[in-house]
Order: structure tokens, then C-alpha cells, then sequence
């Protein structure tokens, strides 16, 4: 028993008194029904915040899954990159080797200038010696060139009238060749003209011929024999 319950009057006749006893179920009843919300308004807080700290959690889960694939993609392209910087740095290789190749021909061309200025003179001499040759060949050239020209046009010419005396001559014959068998289709008319109307006298001659032969069998046949006398 509670130190609370021990603060009951008691009654006249033994026991607690009845109010007392209804008030104290009353207050206790009420303090529960606050303890009682009290822990459905903590329960609901707590599953407020298991809420919030659920969705942050598939937030941060989600969070995590895109700076996972980003990872990726960044160290995909920090791959090319290092890829790219280790072309680089070869072809930078290259270009250097290049460039001190290039350096030392500048070099070596610079003193072979120096020393071919004593013979530039000499040099500016033969060059125009050679102008004045390469001119004269060159004006050479085009006259063979236009005298070339010349024979071609006169060759081309020259066929080109031999071309139109062959055509003459070709629609010429072709010409009396057409005419000829003209001709000689006309006479072939003429002759098969002249057989049809051959062939239609031998036909006539064949049946008056025919004819003739039996007229002349019906005449000059023997007479027919006698019956016999049977007495």
C-alpha cells in the first residue's frame, strides 16, 4: 500500500471514507489518463521522428547512391584526364624535341649563310645566266608549242575535209544502191507477175489438155462385147 493510501480518513464503522476513497480513484485516474497522453504524445513525436529520420535516411541513402555514380563518373574522367595529361606531356616531349631538332637546323643553316655570303655575288651571277636560259627556253618552247598547234590544226583540217569527201562519196552509192534495189525490186514484181500469170496458162493448158484426153479415150475406145447366144 502507497503513503497515499495511508492518508484515508477512516470511518465511523471501520474502513475509509467513501469520497476519500472516489476522489484518490478520480486523481488517479486522471493523473494516468495524463501519463497516458503524455506517452501517446511522446509515441507520437518518437514516430514523428522515426519518419523524419526514415526519410532522411532514404535521403541520405539516395544522397549517397548519387554521389556514389558521381564518383564514378569523376573518376572516369579523371582517368581520361590522366590520360589525356600523359598524352600531353608526350606530345609536349615530342614538340620539345622537335623544337631543339628545329633549333639546331636554324643553327647549322645559319652558319652555312654565313659562310655562302662571300660567294652571293658568284651565285647572283649564275642565277642570272640562268634567268636569261630558262627565258630563251621558255620563248623556245612556245614556238614549238604554236608550230605543233599549227600542224594540228591543219592535220585536223585536212581530215575533217577527207571526212566530208568520204561522206559525199558514201551518200552517193548509198544513193544508187537504194535506186538499184528499187529497181531490182520492181523487175522482181515484174517476173513474179510474169510466173503467176505462167503457171495460170499451164493451169488452163493442164485441164483443156485433160479434157482432150478423155474426149479422145471416149472416142477411140474399143466397143464393148456382144452377149453370147445361149441357144
Amino acid at each position: 500500500m502507497s503513503a497515499t493510501e495511508l492518508q484515508f480518513r477512516t470511518a465511523t464503522f471501520g474502513g475509509f471514507q467513501k469520497q476519500d476513497v472516489l476522489s484518490y480513484i478520480e486523481s488517479s485516474n486522471q493523473t494516468h489518463v495524463e501519463k497516458l497522453a503524455q506517452l501517446q504524445r511522446e509515441r507520437d513525436e518518437l514516430a514523428g521522428e522515426k519518419e523524419a529520420l526514415a526519410a532522411q535516411a532514404e535521403q541520405a541513402k539516395e544522397q549517397a547512391q548519387a554521389l556514389a555514380k558521381e564518383k564514378e563518373a569523376l573518376t572516369a574522367q579523371l582517368d581520361e584526364a590522366r590520360q589525356e595529361a600523359q598524352q600531353l606531356r608526350t606530345q609536349l616531349d615530342q614538340a620539345r624535341k622537335e623544337a631543339e631538332e628545329s633549333a639546331a637546323r636554324l643553327a647549322d643553316a645559319n652558319a652555312r649563310l654565313a659562310q655562302a655570303q662571300p660567294d652571293a655575288a658568284a651565285y647572283q651571277q649564275v642565277k642570272d645566266r640562268t634567268a636569261g636560259i630558262e627565258l630563251e627556253a621558255h620563248c623556245r618552247a612556245q614556238e614549238v608549242v604554236r608550230e605543233a598547234e599549227e600542224k594540228v590544226h591543219r592535220a585536223h583540217t585536212e581530215v575533217e575535209q577527207w571526212l566530208h569527201k568520204v561522206q559525199a562519196g558514201y551518200d552517193l552509192l548509198r544513193s544508187d544502191m537504194d535506186g538499184a534495189i528499187s529497181r531490182t525490186g520492181q523487175e522482181l514484181d515484174k517476173l513474179r507477175q510474169m510466173l503467176e500469170q505462167l503457171s495460170t496458162n499451164f493451169s488452163s493448158q493442164d485441164e483443156h489438155l485433160h479434157k482432150l484426153s478423155q474426149d479422145c479415150t471416149a472416142q477411140f475406145a474399143p466397143p464393148a462385147p456382144l452377149p453370147l447366144d445361149e441357144n
